[in-house]
């Protein structure tokens, strides 16, 4: 039998060290390319999720971007129009600053909008000497489109519990969320279109494509709620460029028919990501807010997204708590819109 000497052990051990150094190496080489693979389809697939989403028409990723370019401009407008130079990736804009031709706001000889009889202003009148000033009420309408969904009942629920009023730009939808049509106005809401499908290509490919869903949808509202809506959102917002035509064709129809459309100068984003969380939703909408005069507030009513009722109560407590005051659309609330009415001729 060979005796094995103390240098023949020391060798094994330098080659069994050796075996686990290129066996590790190996493993190494291996398995960390296919763990780096994996994760990174992972992340692919989480940002293929998330761009499916923005660019669904539940994400409404141009709604987004209509916003986010249009709140560049000045909202501070006499007559709560938004900057007419407006410049969006959706095209550009050339509305006249001036009030739509639709409404019953008088105009004084600088272009005013003079609101003095506004019964939702709330004027605090303060006299010092000869002097008289006035104090508006700062205003806010909160605003959900694209509903009802599954979580309508959860907002309204909300609202309810806080003797808030907003405004629903719906959609069409089928039997099972009649029950949310009828309390939103059952409730003192103030119910509003937002086309029957909100299907880019179908409403924007005609002014008789587009005509044919607001009469579907008004149909629809009044044969469930017995109300005629007359107030109107455009998906995408009035500065969009996905419609066939200009925007003016459908502005037309609009005024023809008598019905006013409202736009924002506050968003939330929660259409844009889903993944926000209601502390950043609230966030992102009080910076819009604390910037304008009166604030439209857009929000979604979706399915994918329940940030969105997270998010409420802790708005409305924010909003009361800095002097706010919450209310619905109605025929006094300032004409805020991207492109002017008033770019039609009547």
């Amino acid at each position: 039998m060979e005796k094995i000497t103390r240098a023949d052990l020391a060798r094994r051990r330098r080659i069994n060290i050796y075996k686990k150094i290129i066996i590790g190496f190996f493993f190494v080489m291996t398995i960390t390319p296919i763990i780096l693979s994996v994760f990174l389809m992972v992340k692919v697939h989480k940002l293929e999720k998330k761009l499916d989403y923005v660019l669904s028409g539940n994400g409404d990723y141009l709604t987004y971007r209509s916003s986010h370019d249009a709140l560049l401009g000045d909202t501070e407008n006499e007559n709560y129009l938004l900057d007419p130079s407006i410049k969006s990736v959706l095209g550009n804009t050339k509305s006249e600053t001036k009030l739509a031709n639709n409404t019953e706001q008088a105009v004084d000889t600088e272009g005013l909008a003079d609101n003095s009889t506004d019964a939702a202003d709330s004027k605090e009148i303060k006299e010092t000497g000869n002097k008289t000033s006035k104090k508006k009420a700062k205003r806010v309408y909160l605003t959900f489109d694209d509903g009802p969904s599954v979580y309508t009942g959860q907002i309204l629920d909300i609202l309810a519990a806080n003797d808030v009023k907003a405004t629903f730009f719906v959609i069409g939808k089928d039997k099972d969320y009649y029950e949310y049509y009828k309390r939103i106005v059952a409730e003192g809401h103030t119910l509003g279109m937002h086309s029957y499908t909100h299907d880019y290509k179908k409403l924007y490919a005609s002014t008789e494509s587009f005509g044919e869903e607001i009469e579907e949808l008004q149909s629809l509202l009044k044969d469930v709620t017995g109300v005629e809506s007359k107030i109107f959102r455009f998906p995408g917002g009035s500065s969009n460029s996905v419609s066939e035509l200009s925007i003016d064709n459908y502005i037309a129809y609009l005024n023809e028919h008598g019905i006013n459309y409202y736009d924002w100068n506050a968003l939330s984003g929660d259409a844009v990501d889903s993944s926000l969380t209601p502390e950043q939703l609230v966030d992102n909408i009080m910076k819009d807010v604390r910037n304008n005069k009166d604030s439209i507030v857009l929000m979604h009513d979706l399915t994918k997204v329940h940030a969105t009722v997270e998010s409420l109560q802790m708005l409305i407590d924010t909003l009361k708590s800095e002097g706010y005051e919450i209310l619905p659309i109605d025929e006094n609330t300032p004409l805020i819109q991207h492109v002017s009415c008033n770019t039609v001729e009547e």
